[in-house]
């Protein structure tokens, strides 16, 4: 095969971290909901204590303030458990009721994972097999259209709010700073998803093409 397009087999800490979380997420994906939940409630803590702690030291405990950060964080916190509820929900509906086995090989399952977006097989038989059930996995076909429909509706639900409430307060300034990294992320994940789908249809037709013959 042509080794540019064979992804290395690394076993270093990010490649394991990464590659247990997808083994542990599809063969347990309540408790990743749960931990998704807790991790969004702390980061919402981090962002508003970034956010609104300046301000409160530098012009005292001003009444307004206070309430707009309470209701931020409240309103983050909140935000967290339909987010966990959520995750969990998406890993049931990609893994289709075929997840990766529990005892799979992490660093392995994170090589498969970026393998079969270079729609090319892998020479280590294992990743190929690991490959083939996350290749079904990720059959999004209409996954591009979706994101780009999506993203265009929050951005113009989300713009009237940036535009109209700007008063340079931290709340605001973190609306537009919201919208700009809405506007970034659809701009890079539409094409880059495109190109993915394509390399996972590829592996997987060269991948039942192999199994196939004799």
């Amino acid at each position: 095969m042509d080794e540019n397009r064979r992804i290395p087999l690394r076993r270093g800490l990010f490649s394991t971290t990464m590659g247990r979380i997808t083994v542990y997420s599809q063969n347990h994906p309540r408790g990743f909901g749960l931990r998704v939940a807790l991790l969004s409630a702390a980061f919402a803590v981090l962002v508003c204590a970034l956010l609104f702690v300046p301000p409160l030291v530098a012009e005292g405990l001003d009444r307004t303030l206070l309430i707009t950060a309470g209701g931020a964080l409240a309103g983050a916190l909140v935000l967290s458990a339909p987010g966990g509820l959520f995750s969990a929900w998406m890993v049931r509906r990609m893994a289709r009721g075929r997840p990766v086995p529990p005892d799979a090989d992490p660093a392995r399952v994170w090589t498969a994972h970026w393998q079969i977006t270079r729609g090319a097989l892998h020479d280590d038989s294992e990743v190929n097999r690991l490959g083939r059930i996350l290749a079904d996995q990720s059959d999004t076909s209409r996954s591009p259209k979706l994101t780009l429909a999506l993203g265009a509706l929050l951005i113009l639900v989300q713009l009237p709010n940036a535009v109209l409430h700007h008063d340079g307060s931290p709340l605001s300034l973190f609306t537009v700073f919201l919208l700009c990294v809405l506007a970034a992320m659809v701009a890079a994940v539409v094409p880059l998803t495109a190109r993915r789908q394509r390399g996972v249809r590829r592996f997987r037709e060269l991948y039942d093409q192999a199994v196939a013959e004799p």
